[in-house]
């Protein structure tokens, strides 16, 4: 069992989570826990800088371009019928205080 974590995280039908994790075993989520927006240490918890995602969202790296929005981009690409592909990944660079694209945006599988 791993439990990861990253300054948000954000997956299909789920609301966006400030300083959430995810708790990935047996090759699946099995839970995403909510801390408020306060994460303490907990024993085994991985913490990445950046956004977790579904891993699905690997196919559309580079699709967007700096200065675009970053919540309505993820909104959409959740809602369109995709096969399931297990994992996640990192959305790195992006300025998440003001949810948007950067120049060095980019997004890499963790799981």
């Amino acid at each position: 069992m791993r439990k990861i974590a990253a300054n948000y995280v954000f997956l299909p039908g789920l609301p966006l989570l400030r300083q959430g994790y995810v708790v990935w075993e047996d090759g699946a989520i099995r839970d995403v826990v909510d801390t408020g927006g306060e994460l303490r240490e907990i024993h085994g918890l991985e913490f990445y800088g950046g956004m977790l995602v579904s891993a699905a969202l690997l196919k559309r790296r580079g699709c967007w371009q700096a200065g675009q929005s970053l919540l309505p981009f993820l909104t959409e690409c959740y809602k369109e019928p995709d096969e399931a592909v297990p994992g996640l990944a990192l959305i790195k660079g992006a300025d998440l205080k003001r949810m948007v694209f950067c120049e060095g945006t980019v997004m890499e599988r963790l799981l």
